[in-house]
């Protein structure tokens, strides 16, 4: 199958501004107000964005090996480790995604860093990873409701970099993806660009369960699914 791709306005994937201040982590309302300004001239700079793109490829996976941490799909083998191969267990097929918040944040970031101004920076690098998850949930329900329509459920999504599945896995997941129209690229150490990019893998099958994300064993303080589970919480 063919990549299949959704385009977002910024409107429709804006983060809430609750949401945003757990990305800021900023405790209240009165702390806020210190950023507000800085908040609402980003939004307004992004509200004609149309570089807000994601979506997945389907592929059948033949078998699930949990003791060796690998989860095989038609085009090969991911090495997901032992964690993230549990929880495809029961998967007869997987969902390789992209999705981007596109290369404006990045240039936003790098004029606020080079002119000094850190606060600004790290506001806008918030509103992104704020805004492509919001973007990839939005792709995860399309997804959803297609596997529902055919008697299918779906896991959660995972990613490299999290849950003991090494980075070096995005080289695999990007080989298998193939033609995409998302403009995400990566580069030698498996970083993507523009950075406010997710990809990764979500399962697929009669069987599969979607299981909350297991933060409160996990010891990373900077895991994006920790902001995530708080969303749904």
């Amino acid at each position: 199958m063919m990549f299949r791709s959704y385009t977002f306005s910024f409107e429709e994937v804006r983060p809430e501004i609750p949401v945003l201040m757990e990305y800021l982590q900023i405790p209240d309302s009165e702390s806020y107000v210190l950023v507000a300004e800085i908040v609402e001239r980003t939004f307004d700079e992004l509200k004609d964005s149309k570089e807000i793109i994601g979506g997945y490829r389907l592929l059948d996976c033949p078998e699930v090996n949990v003791k060796e941490g690998i989860v095989n799909g038609s085009s090969g083998c991911l090495h997901t480790g032992r964690k993230i191969s549990g929880y495809m267990q029961g998967a007869d097929r997987i969902a390789l995604f992209l999705c981007t918040a596109g290369k404006t944040f990045t240039e936003l970031s790098h004029a606020y860093q080079q002119n000094s101004d850190f606060l600004e920076a790290f506001v806008v690098e918030s509103i992104g990873s704020a805004t492509v998850e919001n973007a990839m949930d939005k792709v995860q329900l399309y997804l959803e409701k297609e596997m529902m329509d055919q008697g299918k459920k779906i896991t959660n999504r995972y990613s490299p970099g999290y849950c003991e599945w090494p980075l070096s896995g995005q080289r695999d997941l990007f080989a298998y993806i193939g033609d995409h129209p998302t403009g995400i690229t990566i580069n030698e150490s498996c970083l993507m660009q523009p950075i406010k990019s997710v990809s990764g893998i979500i399962g697929i099958g009669d069987e599969v369960r979607k299981r909350s994300y297991g933060c409160d064993i996990c010891n990373s303080t900077s895991c994006a699914y920790r902001n995530i589970r708080k969303k749904n919480q």
